[in-house]
C-alpha cells in the first residue's frame, strides 16, 4: 500500500536551509469519499504545522473566510505547540479585513456611508477609526507579546551592528573613553527601537500595498485614506486583494531574510484543509482566486492545500489574438513568462477512504531547524555583547582605564602615567624598565607636594621591522636621558615626568596631542612638552595641536626646516609662520646641508674641477626629514657649484635600496649624499661596496649615528667606500675640546650609556633641562613655598624665550641660545662632521666641528664654520 502519510509529509516538510523553497501544490481530491480522504491525510499534521480546516458553507463570503484563516484569532495564526517559534502573523490581510468591515459600520451621526474617498469628512472619520484600531492592537497580553517579539527580532539585527560601531569608533582617533561604547549602544538601541516601532505600527510591511497590482496604494496616500478607498471598492477587487495579502503574509513568514528571522527556523509548511464541493461556493471561489493571483503575480504561497472538490476544472485556453493586438499579446506573454509559475493543481480521485497505517501517530513538530535558529539568535546577541564587554575590559586593563590614554588598535596612545603608574604590559621589556624607573621618581616628586610636570612626547610602542631600525634605540636613549635628569633633580620644585606615547612612527601624533591638551586643561602642574624627536607627519600634526593649546614645546632631535611652522590651509604655497610655542635644541637641516656642502666642496672635492653629486633619499611622503634634507642639499650644493646628477629615490615600504645603490654607481658621481633613514644605510653601503663603483665618498645626514656606532668597524673596513656623516651631538666632541664638560657629559666620557644613540641621549637631556630651568625660575618668581603657587605656561614660555644672550644655557650638546629669530632656532648650535674610523672611539672621529660647546670656549677658526647659517634665510624652505 502506498505511504500516503509519507507523501504529505514530503510536501509539508521544508527543504534544507540553503535550498530554495519549491512551489507547493493544491491537491484537488474528487470522488464520493473526497472529504474523508483529505481528513485522513491531514490528521497526522494538524497539531504540528500552521493548520486550518474550512468546511463548505461555514462562511458567507471570501472576506469571512480570510478572516477565519488570518484574522486576529485566525486558524493559521494559532501557536503551534512545541514548535519553539511564534506563529505566522497576517498584518496585511488583517488591515484589508478591517478596512472592508468599516463599510458595514456607519458613523453614529448617520449620513451617506461609505463616504466618498475624496471627501475630507470621510478621511477624518477613517483616520479616527484607524487610530483606535491600531491602538487596540497594542492592548492586551497577547499583543504585548507580539510587540516584545518584534522588538527582540530588531535587537538581533542591531546588536551586532552596534558592536561593529564600537569597533570602528574605537579606531577613530577623535573619540575617547566611553564614547565608542556609548555610541555603539545608542546605535543598537535607536536602530532596534526604530525597526521595532515601525514593525509594530506596520510601516515596514504596509509599503507592499504600493507594490502589488490590486487596488494599488498611491504614492503619498495616507493609510486612512487608502483604507477608505478599500471600503468603497468593488467586491471582486477586494477579494483579489484579500487573497493576495493572505499569500503575501504567509510568504513573509517563510521568507529567508538576510537578518535572523523566525522564518529561518520553520521546518514545516502551513496546511489548509478545504471542503469545496459546491463549484459556485465561497470555498471554491477562494481556491480560484488563489490560483489566479499566484499565476498573475508569481507569488508562490508556502502552504499545502488539500481540497475536496466536485470536479477539476479544465484550464481555459486563450484564443488567438487579432493581428493589431499583437503588441498587447506579447506583453501578456512576457508578463506570464516572468512569473514562471507552474500549474499548481494536482487532481486525484478518491473512490474509497484508505485505511490508516498501523501505528500512524501524529507527527511531532520538527525542532532541529528551530533550535538552530535560536542558536544563531543567541550567538548574535551573546557574542557581540561578550565581545564589547571583553573589549572594554581589555581597554580598561591595558589602556582604557587610564584617563588620558586610549587603545587604538594594538597600541596604547596618550599619556600613560597621568593618574597612576603606567601598566606593565604596554610596552616592550626595555622600555618598561625605564618607564618603571621614571614612575618611581614620580612618586618622590608627588610626595614632596611641590612639583612641576613635563610631558615627554615620543614613540614607545615601536614595531621594529629591520635589524638596523634605530627608532627603538633612540626612544630608549630619550627615556634614559629623561630618567637620569629627573633622578638628579633634587631642588624644589621636583620634576614629574609624564610619558605620552604617539604610537609607532608617531602615527597618532594629533590624537596624542589632543589628549595632552585635555589633561593640561585640568592639571596646572603641566609646564610643557619635550621630545617630538622626529620630523614626520605625526609630530608636525602634534605641534599644530599643541600650538592651538598654547603649550610650550622643546624638541630634541627633529631637524626639518618647516617643523614648528603653522600652515594656513587657505595658503597652500605659504610655509606659514613659526609657532611662538615651539623651540628646539638641535641644529636644522639647512645648517646640516650648509656645513656638509662646504665640506664636500672645500675638503672632499677640493681638487676636482667639475664636481658632481648624487642625492639618495627615502621618498616616503610622510617623512619630512629625508625629503627636506635632500631639498636643502640640492639647493646648497648647486650654490657652491657642485652639479647634482640626480636624486635617487627609494621607499622603506617598497625596498629598493640596493637598486638605488646601483643607480647611484652608474651615474659615477664624485660624492654621494645619503639623505635617507638609518635602517637602510648599512645595506646601501654594502651594495656600493659590492658593485664595481670604484672608490666612493659618502656623506650622510644625522640619522645614521646609531648605525655607525653599531657597525662602525665593518663600515670602516670597507675598501671602496669612505663614509662621513653629520652629528647633532656626540660625546667625542668633548674629548677634543677645551670646553668644560657638563656633569652629564662627564658621566658619558667615563663610559655611561655606552650603547645609547648619542644625539638622542644628549639633546633630550638638554631639552628637558631647558624647560625645567625655565619652570624652576618661574616657580621661584611666583612665590616658592606658598601653597598651590604654580607658574603658568605663559610664564614658562616667557622664560624659554629669554634663554638667550647672557642667559643662554650651556647644554650637554653645546650652547643653547634662542636669540636668533622668532623661530626659536638655537644660534650657532654645535654641529660636527664625523668620519667613520675603525680606530676611533665609537668608530667615529670629528673632522669638523662648528658652534660652541660652552660660553667660555673660544670661537673656532675653521673657514667652514664662518657665517654658517642657523636656518634657511630669509624664509624657511617649504617641506615636501
Amino acid at each position: 500500500m502506498a505511504d500516503l502519510r509519507g507523501v504529505i509529509e514530503g510536501l509539508v516538510r521544508r527543504p534544507a536551509f540553503w535550498r530554495a523553497d519549491p512551489p507547493l501544490p493544491t491537491v484537488l481530491v474528487m470522488g464520493p469519499e473526497a472529504f474523508q480522504a483529505i481528513e485522513m491525510l491531514a490528521k497526522p499534521f494538524q497539531d504540528c504545522v500552521p493548520y486550518a480546516d474550512v468546511r463548505d458553507g461555514a462562511h458567507g463570503s471570501v472576506l469571512e473566510l480570510v478572516k477565519a484563516l488570518a484574522g486576529e484569532h485566525g486558524q493559521l495564526g494559532k501557536p503551534v505547540g512545541g514548535s519553539l517559534l511564534p506563529p505566522p502573523r497576517f498584518p496585511l490581510a488583517q488591515f484589508v479585513v478591517w478596512a472592508r468591515e468599516q463599510r458595514d459600520l456607519p458613523p453614529e451621526g448617520g449620513g451617506t456611508w461609505p463616504p466618498d474617498p475624496q471627501t475630507h469628512t470621510g478621511y477624518r472619520e477613517f483616520k479616527k477609526r484607524f487610530k483606535e484600531w491600531r491602538k487596540s492592537r497594542f492592548a492586551g497580553y497577547r499583543n504585548l507579546k507580539v510587540s516584545i517579539d518584534l522588538v527582540g527580532r530588531a535587537l538581533v539585527t542591531w546588536l551586532p551592528i552596534g558592536a561593529l560601531a564600537v569597533y570602528f569608533l574605537g579606531g577613530v582617533t577623535d573619540f575617547v573613553g566611553a564614547v565608542p561604547l556609548v555610541g555603539g549602544g545608542l546605535l543598537a538601541l535607536v536602530g532596534a527601537g526604530w525597526q521595532g516601532w515601525r514593525s509594530i505600527r506596520g510601516s515596514l510591511t504596509f509599503r507592499w500595498f504600493g507594490e502589488q497590482p490590486y487596488l494599488t496604494r498611491k504614492r503619498f496616500e495616507r493609510k486612512p485614506q487608502y483604507a477608505l478607498r478599500l471600503a468603497g471598492a468593488s467586491e471582486a477587487d477586494i477579494e483579489r486583494l484579500l487573497v493576495h495579502a493572505l499569500a503575501r503574509d504567509l510568504r513573509e513568514a517563510y521568507k529567508k531574510w538576510i537578518t535572523p528571522w523566525p522564518s529561518w527556523g520553520r521546518g514545516l509548511y502551513a496546511l489548509l484543509l478545504l471542503q469545496a464541493g459546491t463549484p459556485d461556493g465561497v470555498n471554491a471561489r477562494f481556491l480560484r482566486l488563489m490560483e489566479e493571483t499566484t499565476r498573475e503575480t508569481g507569488l508562490l504561497v508556502p502552504m499545502v492545500v488539500l481540497a475536496a472538490v466536485a470536479d477539476v476544472e479544465a484550464r481555459p485556453q486563450a484564443g488567438p489574438a487579432e493581428l493589431d493586438e499583437l503588441a498587447e499579446a506579447v506583453r501578456r506573454w512576457r508578463a506570464g513568462a516572468r512569473q514562471r509559475v507552474p500549474d499548481l493543481r494536482l487532481g486525484v480521485r478518491a473512490e474509497a477512504v484508505p485505511a490508516a497505517a498501523p501505528g500512524d501517530r501524529p507527527l511531532s513538530p520538527l525542532r532541529g531547524r528551530a533550535v538552530g535558529y535560536w542558536l544563531v539568535v543567541a550567538a548574535l546577541v551573546v557574542l557581540p555583547m561578550s565581545w564589547v564587554a571583553w573589549n572594554q575590559w581589555d581597554r580598561a586593563a591595558h589602556c582604557g582605564g587610564l584617563r588620558w590614554a586610549e587603545r587604538i588598535g594594538a597600541e596604547c596612545v596618550g599619556v600613560v602615567n597621568a593618574t597612576r603608574e603606567a601598566p606593565e604590559d604596554l610596552f616592550g621589556e626595555e622600555v618598561r624598565r625605564l618607564v618603571q624607573k621614571i614612575d618611581a621618581n614620580n612618586a618622590y616628586a608627588i610626595d614632596s607636594g611641590r612639583y612641576v610636570s613635563v610631558v615627554v612626547f615620543g614613540e614607545f610602542s615601536i614595531r621594529k621591522t629591520a635589524a638596523d631600525d634605530t627608532r627603538l634605540a633612540a626612544a630608549l636613549s630619550e627615556l634614559a636621558a629623561v630618567e637620569q635628569y629627573q633622578r638628579d633633580v633634587s631642588s624644589t620644585p621636583r620634576l614629574r615626568v609624564l610619558l605620552a606615547n604617539a604610537g609607532n612612527n608617531f602615527a597618532h601624533g594629533r590624537r596624542t596631542a589632543r589628549l595632552i591638551t585635555e589633561m593640561a586643561e585640568q592639571d596646572p602642574h603641566v609646564m610643557g612638552v619635550v621630545g617630538l624627536a622626529r620630523s614626520v607627519t605625526g609630530v608636525s600634526e602634534a605641534v599644530g595641536e599643541l600650538h592651538l593649546a598654547k603649550i610650550p614645546m622643546v624638541s630634541s632631535t627633529a631637524t626639518a626646516d618647516g617643523l614648528g611652522y603653522i600652515h594656513d590651509p587657505a595658503k597652500p604655497d605659504d610655509p606659514g609662520d613659526p609657532s611662538p610655542y615651539y623651540f628646539h635644541v638641535g641644529p636644522t637641516n639647512f645648517r646640516e646641508a650648509a656645513l656638509g656642502s662646504r665640506f664636500v666642496e672645500q675638503r672632499l672635492l677640493a681638487n676636482v674641477s667639475k664636481p658632481s653629486a648624487v642625492i639618495v633619499q627615502d621618498g616616503s611622503p610622510s617623512d619630512q626629514y629625508t625629503n627636506n634634507l635632500a631639498d636643502d642639499f640640492q639647493a646648497v650644493l648647486a650654490d657652491r657649484g657642485i652639479r647634482v646628477e640626480d636624486r635617487v629615490y627609494y621607499t622603506v615600504e617598497a625596498g629598493g635600496i640596493s637598486s638605488a645603490a646601483v643607480k647611484s654607481c652608474r651615474l659615477k658621481p664624485d660624492v654621494i649624499v645619503y639623505a635617507g633613514r638609518a635602517s637602510e644605510f648599512r645595506d646601501f653601503l654594502m651594495a656600493l661596496e659590492g658593485n664595481a663603483c670604484g672608490e666612493v665618498k659618502v656623506i650622510a645626514g644625522d640619522d645614521v649615528v646609531k648605525v655607525v656606532s653599531d657597525h662602525g668597524g665593518e663600515i670602516a673596513a670597507m675598501k671602496q667606500v669612505e663614509v662621513y656623516y653629520l652629528a647633532l651631538a656626540h660625546r667625542t666632541l668633548w674629548r677634543e675640546s677645551s670646553a668644560e664638560p657638563t656633569r652629564f657629559v662627564s658621566g658619558l666620557l667615563k663610559g655611561a650609556h655606552k650603547t645609547a644613540s648619542d644625539d638622542s641621549l644628549i639633546l633630550t637631556y638638554d631639552a628637558i633641562n631647558v624647560i625645567y630651568q625655565a619652570a624652576n625660575t618661574a616657580y621661584r618668581a611666583v612665590g616658592a613655598g606658598e601653597a598651590g603657587a604654580l607658574p603658568s605656561r605663559g610664564d614658562i614660555l616667557y622664560r624659554l624665550a629669554r634663554t638667550a644672550g647672557d642667559a643662554a644655557w650651556e647644554g650637554s650638546g653645546g650652547v643653547i641660545d634662542f636669540s636668533a629669530s622668532e623661530r626659536h632656532t638655537p644660534t650657532d648650535k654645535a654641529i660636527a662632521i664625523m668620519k667613520v674610523d675603525e680606530a676611533a672611539w665609537g668608530h667615529a672621529k670629528p673632522v669638523v666641528r662648528c658652534g660652541l660647546l660652552d660660553t667660555g670656549e673660544a670661537p673656532g677658526k675653521d673657514a667652514l664654520c664662518a657665517k654658517l647659517p642657523d636656518a634657511a634665510s630669509p624664509e624657511p624652505r617649504r617641506v615636501r
